[in-house]
């Protein structure tokens, strides 16, 4: 796996930022086959190489990469 380019590393702490995150843990990578996996302290996602910034974004604002409550991610009642 190799890194992505450093303009796109900037873009990604950026992103991370303006969305009110800590980019400290955030980390793009390119795969073999095309895809960028972007690793994030609670959790991982892989998309296309072609505007993977505004998928990205899109799942950053989802909160896809936002730590889960444990009650919410297991069904319980508290």
């Amino acid at each position: 796996m190799a890194r992505i380019s450093s303009l796109e590393t900037r873009l990604l702490r950026q992103l991370v930022r303006l969305s009110g995150r800590d980019p400290e843990g955030f980390e793009a990578q390119v795969l073999d086959g095309g895809r960028i996996r972007v690793h994030a302290p609670c959790g991982a996602a892989f998309y296309p190489t072609e505007a993977w910034t505004s998928h990205f974004m899109l799942h950053l604002h989802q909160g896809w990469f936002d730590a889960r409550n444990p009650i919410l991610a297991t069904g319980g009642t508290g």
